[in-house]
């Protein structure tokens, strides 16, 4: 349900932009930041519950470590922040920058699977050399 309110709120700030673009431009950017700021507060109330039942159910079930659980959330805050990012040099015209930040992004992930990685490759020399 809160999707569709997301999805109401953007549109309802989509056709009032639209709208005062027309009579006053120079009004534009300032309810492009508010409906912006209000959507994003709503996405984190989002994905804060989203945490919350993900945490529960790997506290429940020891399925995850807490060290692999934190770089699994710290990735995908990182994905979600380079797209809003990118986004953002698109929509402005700068596609090149968009490429960078998406770039810095991906290798943040990457140094941050790292640790997840040596683990995975020393439970498989460990599973070779008892074989």
């Amino acid at each position: 349900m809160d999707g569709a309110k997301i999805g109401g709120l953007v549109l309802i700030g989509l056709v009032a932009l639209l709208i005062l673009r027309q009579q006053k431009p120079e009004w534009a950017p300032f309810l492009r930041i508010a409906t912006t700021v209000t959507a994003l507060g709503l996405i984190l109330s989002m994905a804060a519950t989203v945490v919350g039942y993900v945490t529960e159910l790997t506290e429940g079930t020891g399925a995850l470590d807490e060290d692999t659980f934190r770089i699994l959330l710290r990735a995908l805050g990182i994905a979600f922040l380079t797209e809003t990012a990118a986004s953002i040099c698109r929509d402005s015209g700068e596609t090149g920058l968009a490429g960078w930040v998406e770039l810095a992004g991906k290798l943040e992930i990457l140094l941050l699977a790292f640790p997840l990685i040596r683990t995975v490759l020393d439970t498989v020399s460990d599973l070779l050399s008892g074989a």
